[in-house]
């Protein structure tokens, strides 16, 4: 008999500790309602010992992406496999300035409550939750484009929430340390996450994973599969091995006025030496044109 799968569930802190036990306090109140009682609380009530203002933010930025959840506006991704998890972590964020561009162009404009900064104004915004295979806990993630140009990110995992911006980024990534590390991680989780959907569309599937089972699930839900993409599998890796290997490489935008047809496109493009020769492609259908273009990347 195949073994059950089951799947993390992302925001289960704010659905769990938050939403269910004001719902036990106050049966009656609608979804709505609880919201706007919590989030009041949060905004007045005064920061306890064992807090500070940076993790009142978290949780407030947590409890607003609960509220887009509850309502059925939060996209929910399910991954097939957990190693493509591993692989969208660990590609490098080579072409961030490319990618901040096709979000920017390709984003949802919202009016946002910037709370600390004491007003509201539209902004291009990207929110889902990734749900992982034999997993407990998900990611939720809500990327925004700030008026100064810079790519913020609040991710959610578990009771454990975070902020940082592109900037921050750019310092993580050149430290050693494990809090470093998974900063670094998971911000590239979240923005390769976004590159993978519109590099592989034929990888993509409306709907929840056929063997999932969970009557507890959001009816009102967009929910999308993720298959893992044959063309990022390394085509030298043992046949054997129960494990996927990925090919290195990076995602890129292409805008370059050369790439008629491609121009604005996200593609991948592998950078892979095996045995001491050179296996460096795109997966582009210009591919024989890249070494005369100036978005090749080598």
């Amino acid at each position: 008999m195949a073994k059950k799968v089951y799947y993390s569930k992302p925001l289960k802190y704010f659905w769990k500790d938050l939403y269910g036990t004001q719902k036990n306090f106050t049966p009656d109140f609608t979804d709505e309602q609880i919201y706007i009682a919590l989030k009041k609380n949060l905004l007045t009530k005064p920061v306890g010992i064992d807090e500070t203002q940076e993790s009142r933010r978290l949780i407030i930025s947590g409890w607003d992406l609960w509220r887009e959840d509850s309502k059925g506006d939060l996209l929910h991704i399910f991954f097939l496999d957990k190693q493509l998890r591993d692989f969208l972590e660990t590609t490098p964020l080579s072409d961030l300035e490319g990618i901040k561009k096709f979000l920017f162009q390709n984003g949802q404009t919202r009016a946002i409550n910037h709370i600390y900064a004491n007003e509201i104004r539209d902004t291009v915004v990207y929110q889902f939750a990734i749900h992982i295979p034999f997993e407990g806990e998900g990611y939720a993630f809500s990327l925004s484009l700030e008026k100064d140009g810079s790519l913020e990110l609040y991710y959610s995992l578990g009771k454990n929430g975070g902020l940082m911006s592109n900037k921050f980024y750019a310092d993580v990534i050149k430290k050693d340390d494990s809090v470093s590390k998974t900063h670094a991680s998971i911000y590239s989780l979240a923005i390769n996450t976004i590159a993978y959907m519109n590099c592989f569309p034929d990888c993509i599937a409306d709907g929840v994973p056929h063997d999932y089972f969970d009557y507890s699930e959001n009816k009102l839900a967009k929910n999308l599969t993720f298959q893992v993409s044959e063309r990022v599998k390394d085509i030298e890796s043992s046949s054997l091995s129960k494990i996927p290997h990925f090919r290195k490489g990076h995602f890129r935008l292409l805008q370059s006025d050369y790439f008629t047809n491609k121009k604005g496109e996200i593609i991948f493009v592998s950078e892979t030496m095996v045995k001491g020769k050179a296996k460096t492609v795109s997966l582009s259908e210009d591919i024989d044109n890249f070494t005369s273009s100036e978005e090749n990347p080598m």
